[in-house]
């Protein structure tokens, strides 16, 4: 589904992976899109004494390692270059200036027609930790007049910035803060941002955030440091194409001021997370449950390889194997989404949907729809964050007064009857409209019902591509 590549500039790993390092071409820059997580680690102040913790023992052997941060490219038309990219950069601590710098160096022989800033459009910070904004004044000292650098972050964050690295307000000609608010939109280039306001344990400072950026019709979050989302309406964080997360420990610690990678598997089911990145991993804490003979989950600060492993057997375990994908990520790494043949709105009308169809809606839900070809039912299985359900109806049919209505009758039992079924898509009423939006007035109402009580009742939100699918699919299986 996804791409995870080694760092562009490895040659020995290029050659392994990819058999020449002519391949590099074809790494990146063929796409429109793509994230590079410039950095995974937390303030290595903290990592811990490497004689007793594996991990800060493998950071410590780390040729380059810097702190969380990742950046957005967007190729980007509006750059007036036909290979131009828009940088949207998130978090600069310490590390984070050079790894950028290297990989774009790396980058500029493969096409020199391609243009990789070292200069982000724009800076999003989460908050003032040091280990988020330390190299601030270092890209800031790279800036000029006609390559500024534009820092997003709240007025709190701002303010808590300029204490720390005051001479920032002397550079008013290259160093641009602009003031962004938990809960309301803004438009940087190519990206739309939405900042979520955000609790950090007790020394959280005042106006943190975490950031959910959405171009190209694809939504990534980057929500690491985090210990709640107080003000969150989570429809917000349905369905992410990305969602990258931080992790302090692996079994539950509120005491960091971050969620856990055992959080994180509930946040990724909750929010239907396909793809998921997991940074800032430390582990000290779970030195603690050592001293519970009865625990029997990891009781020590794992290496990158064993928290891989360890989350590869919870997946397995927990039969999420293939649903979700979790993948401990490190400084190189590049995300690129699936290829775009799949946003096509158009229903190619020569390819069969088939008897079974299977949509994930823009907000709660995943459901699928079964029609057997030899028999006279209906299946339908609907999940959201906390339940699952799964009816069964007989004798479905098309309403002979509405082509887009499907009815099914109660399935007879031994000792009571199932619920009916009234099933209605709504779609936007021109093929303009259906179109031009992927993201629209589509919805489909499910009911199943007995008498005048609700076993399932709600309408659900669902993209218009995913719309003219589904009616595609009523025209297949119903008379």
């Amino acid at each position: 589904m996804y791409h995870n590549m080694a760092l562009v500039g490895m040659n020995k790993n290029i050659r392994d992976e990819y058999g020449s390092e002519s391949s590099k071409q074809n790494l990146n820059i063929e796409h429109n899109l793509f994230v590079r997580i410039n950095g995974t680690l937390p303030d290595f102040s903290i990592m811990g004494d490497e004689e007793k913790s594996e991990r800060a023992a493998e950071v410590k052997r780390m040729e380059r390692a810097a702190n969380t941060s990742c950046s957005v490219f967007m190729r980007d038309s509006a750059l007036g270059k036909k290979n131009g990219f828009s940088h949207l950069l998130v978090d600069v601590g310490e590390g984070v200036v050079k790894s950028i710098e290297d990989y774009i160096s790396e980058m500029a022989p493969v096409d020199r027609q391609t243009s990789l800033s070292h200069i982000p459009d724009a800076v999003l910070i989460t908050h003032s930790h040091d280990d988020h904004i330390k190299e601030l004044p270092l890209l800031a000292s790279k800036a000029s007049a006609s390559d500024k650098l534009n820092i997003y972050c709240t007025n709190e964050c701002r303010d808590q910035i300029i204490a720390k690295f005051p001479k920032l307000v002397e550079k008013q000609s290259v160093v641009s803060f602009n003031t962004i608010r938990p809960g309301e939109i803004f438009q940087v280039g190519p990206f739309s941002i939405f900042p979520i306001l955000a609790l950090h344990g007790e020394d959280s400072p005042s106006g943190s955030v975490i950031y959910i950026v959405r171009t190209n019709e694809r939504k990534i979050i980057f929500g690491w440091d985090f210990l709640t989302l107080p003000e969150v309406n989570e429809n917000l964080l349905w369905n992410p194409d990305l969602l990258i997360l931080g992790t302090q420990s692996y079994n539950p610690h509120p005491e960091t001021g971050m969620i856990s990678v055992s959080d994180a598997y509930q946040l990724v089911r909750r929010w239907n997370a396909k793809e998921c990145y997991l940074v800032h991993y430390r582990g000290l804490m779970d030195f603690q449950e050592s001293k519970n003979q009865w625990f029997k989950g990891p009781v020590k600060a794992m290496t990158a390889t064993e928290l891989q492993k360890n989350v590869d057997s919870h997946l397995g375990i927990s039969g999420d194997n293939g649903r979700f994908k979790i993948t401990v990520a490190k400084e190189g790494m590049t995300w690129v989404p699936k290829s775009n043949e799949n946003l096509e709105y158009q229903v190619d009308e020569n390819v069969a949907v088939g008897n079974i169809i299977e949509i994930e809606s823009l907000e709660n839900y995943v459901f699928k729809i079964e029609k057997p070809n030899k028999e006279d039912k209906l299946k339908i299985e609907i999940e959201d964050r906390i339940n699952r359900y799964t009816l069964q109806f007989d004798r479905p049919r098309r309403d002979k007064n509405n082509d887009l209505l499907i009815r099914g009758a109660a399935e007879k039992g031994m000792l009571a009857r199932g619920p009916e079924l009234k099933m209605e898509l709504f779609i936007p009423a021109s093929e303009e409209q259906q179109q031009k939006q992927e993201h629209g007035d589509a919805s489909l109402s499910i009911n199943a019902f007995k008498g005048k009580k609700y076993v399932f009742h709600d309408t659900i939100l669902i993209s218009n591509r995913d719309a003219l699918r589904f009616r595609k699919y009523i025209q297949e299986n119903f008379r």
